[in-house]
């Protein structure tokens, strides 16, 4: 690239962290870029040698971003789905899908001090670059914007969204430190608004924070305790959300899920004195769901927990194809880029199983947000190979027996910076989400 493309390519980020510009400012660059668009067409018709169409590849993506962060008026895309008209009506028999939430969105005191003044999860997802042509980055939110979660009122739509769609309920990522929690304003929020009819459980994501979060060192920001006092103490932070009506259970159960079970020590005793003290607290005892680690392969049943669960992109990566050698880079790039479409073609998911295992799907996954140009990246992921995925494992939960009920997780309803999310985006718009109540509807008796 050249180095006036280089140049220009660093003053655009910089444009975009600084958005809304005025309206002078944005004519200007927008017909900058119908310009550049013109130019880019008559390149590539004119490109003869090799060189010439690496360095006019190059341009090409520099084009396609101008025109994606300036939102310059276009079609939508043939994968473009709008809001639907009507509303999922659960019928019996119908998978109970769970989609992790993420709290992160909205100011905190630490992450002002770890990171800067304001600084949330969006600052990562708006500052996203594309590393090749057709990488969708940024990821741009749709209908609900760059919303704070200290505002009840985006939480409302939110649910409102997801019951639309057929989501059952909503398992927060829980953040408890030997006493001191984190993100907990949403999930507080939320508990207070008994008018919020909606179904929630907790994931407790028992690992310490280090600046890993967005791919800079493994500085440890805050730790999680690994010894026993610490982890027998945290189960009484969880009952008060385990006594609201709107508390996921089975079987009467209420529903625990443990991000980490290989960080839990003397993992037997320790849960059996949480199953102790909820009995002890009124709650009666607990359903405990373990993740599944990619990098751990313990029988989670002999060590106390009732089921287990898939998370991907973790658990599948393993059986992924690896396309990173067959794609031209816009610059150097460490990543990874794995097929998607290969995983669903070849049903990639059913050669991970294990006894009492509720499985879980991924919309899509693409964590350069956080990452940069050394991010994993699933590569040709859609609504409809997504649906595909989800239909599968819906059916193939409906014949298990050794689960008392369907509950199916999906990574995840707003994982923006990791590029897995359900919300509507400008792109897809509702389309993941109209394929998610596709796949439940669509398999029904």
């Amino acid at each position: 690239m050249k180095i006036v493309n280089r140049n220009l390519y660093q003053l655009l980020r910089r444009i975009y962290w600084r958005l809304p510009l005025p309206e002078e400012t944005k004519e200007s660059l927008v017909g900058f870029a119908r310009r550049f668009s013109r130019g880019m067409k008559k390149k590539l018709t004119e490109s003869e040698s090799g060189a010439d169409l690496e360095s006019v590849g190059r341009e090409r993506i520099l084009q396609e971003y101008v025109n994606h962060v300036l939102a310059i008026p276009r079609k939508a895309g043939n994968e473009y789905v709008g809001i639907s008209s009507s509303s999922y009506q659960r019928k019996e028999g119908d998978a109970k899908i769970l989609a992790y939430y993420l709290p992160q969105f909205h100011p905190t005191e630490e992450n002002d001090m770890w990171w800067g003044k304001g600084v949330t999860e969006w600052n990562n997802v708006s500052r996203a670059m594309p590393q090749y042509a057709g990488h969708y980055q940024p990821r741009l939110p749709g209908e609900l914007g760059y919303y704070d979660l200290r505002i009840l009122d985006n939480m409302r739509r939110q649910v409102e969204l997801a019951q639309m769609y057929g989501i059952y309920g909503f398992c927060f990522y829980y953040y408890w430190f030997d006493g001191k929690r984190l993100l907990d304003k949403p999930l507080d929020m939320f508990l207070e608004a008994k008018s919020i009819d909606f179904p929630f459980s907790l994931c407790w994501a028992n690992e310490s924070w280090t600046r890993r979060f967005d791919g800079s060192c493994g500085e440890i920001l805050m730790k999680q305790s690994e010894t026993v006092e610490s982890y027998t103490a945290f189960i009484d932070s969880v009952v008060p959300y385990m006594r609201d009506a709107r508390y996921i259970r089975m079987n009467g159960k209420p529903v625990l899920t443990i991000y980490r079970p290989s960080f839990i020590p003397e993992c037997a005793s320790t849960i059996a004195a949480w199953r102790e003290h909820c009995v002890k607290a009124g709650i009666g005892d607990i359903y405990l769901i373990g993740v599944k680690e990619h990098t751990w392969d313990a029988n989670l049943l002999e060590l106390g927990f009732d089921a287990q669960s898939e998370f991907h992109p973790g658990t599948i990566f393993r059986h992924c194809v690896d396309i990173s050698s067959q794609i031209s880079y816009m610059q150097d790039f460490g990543g990874i880029v794995m097929d998607y479409r290969d995983i669903v073609e070849q049903k990639k998911y059913f050669l991970y199983n294990y006894p009492k295992l509720h499985r879980a799907a991924m919309p899509m996954w693409d964590n350069s947000a956080r990452r940069d140009n050394k991010g994993m990246i699933f590569e040709g992921a859609s609504p409809e190979l997504y649906e595909r995925w989800l239909a599968d494992i819906l059916v193939e939960a409906r014949s298990r027996e050794d689960l008392e009920d369907h509950y199916i997780f999906i990574n995840a309803w707003n994982e923006w910076g990791e590029g897995a999310y359900l919300e509507p985006d400008k792109k897809y718009g509702y389309a993941y989400l109209n394929a998610t109540r596709r796949a439940i509807e669509g398999i029904r008796l």
